[in-house]
């Protein structure tokens, strides 16, 4: 064989080396993408109990595009979580524009911090502090920590991970003055959080039904294709777990300022929205 032939032959095996491992990877991530839209989007359209759950909400973030605070200060939403931080360095460009103009709107606002599995915890938390200034109107702030958006279960050990979600929790929680709120799906709620972090209030994304009645939930994301006035395309819904009473009082003894008879009768959080009426279905 010429030294030529040499040379092609082993091109070629480079190749389609190189060609096996592109096809090995786009099929694991197909897949995984199948069982993803399977479990979060092949399902029934929930039918949410609006008598049940009344307080309702949303979840944004820069991707909503320009969003119209007075219009949806008038609809159905009674608060809303706005992303304002990811990993250790990156802001969301709309956070402080939305921030201000939905508390001019009168709507309840809370923050959260999109948590990076692979970066350090307490960096991830300073990045939020310095970004996020609560107020004692405000829901505390958020830990979305779920294995998504590039965050892989199984990557790193549970040890490790639960090290690192609790020392950003911990760095919130010393300056801001309450317990952080944390935000997860089923996947990743029973790899890391349960039993670990029962303390801490739950947010949790259940899409096709209801979260199990095992788990203490305060919030419930119940779907990625909800409608409101006032925002372009479709918006995460979301309800809590209570009254209106109970609303404001989750607030106000979170930051541990007023007693639940104070925070029902002085400066509680409002919007304009009417408590009678029925929100559409998402």
């Amino acid at each position: 064989m010429t030294k030529k032939s040499k040379k092609l032959t082993k091109r070629a095996l480079i190749i389609s080396t190189v060609l096996v491992i592109l096809s090995v990877f786009a099929s694991v991530v197909y897949v995984y993408g199948i069982d993803y839209y399977r479990k979060y989007y092949a399902c029934p359209e929930l039918a949410m109990d609006y008598d049940k759950y009344p307080v309702t909400g949303i979840d944004i973030s820069a991707h909503q595009g320009k969003i119209d605070w007075k219009i949806v200060s008038e609809s159905k939403v009674s608060f809303a979580f706005l992303k304002a931080t990811e990993g250790a360095d990156f802001v969301d460009k709309k956070f402080s524009d939305n921030w201000k103009t939905a508390k001019e709107n009168n709507v309840v606002v809370g923050a959260y911090l999109f948590f990076r599995f692979n970066k350090d915890g307490r960096l991830q938390a300073k990045n939020y502090i310095n970004v996020v200034k609560l107020t004692d109107n405000d829901l505390p702030p958020v830990v979305d920590f779920e294995a998504s958006y590039g965050n892989r279960l199984g990557k790193y050990n549970s040890k490790y991970m639960q090290n690192q979600l609790l020392k950003c929790l911990r760095e919130l929680e010393k300056h801001y003055g309450c317990k952080p709120i944390i935000y997860t799906n089923t996947e990743t709620y029973t790899k890391y959080i349960k039993g670990n972090f029962d303390d801490y209030p739950l947010w949790i994304c259940k899409l096709c039904n209801e979260p199990d009645k095992k788990v203490d939930w305060k919030f419930w994301q119940y779907s990625h294709k909800g409608s409101v006035a006032g925002i372009k395309g479709n918006v995460d819904m979301n309800i809590f777990n209570g009254t209106y009473t109970d609303f404001v009082d989750f607030i106000y003894n979170a930051h541990g300022k007023k007693t639940k008879k104070d925070a029902r009768t002085q400066n509680r959080p409002t919007n304009r929205r009417n408590p009678s009426n029925t929100p559409k279905k998402a």
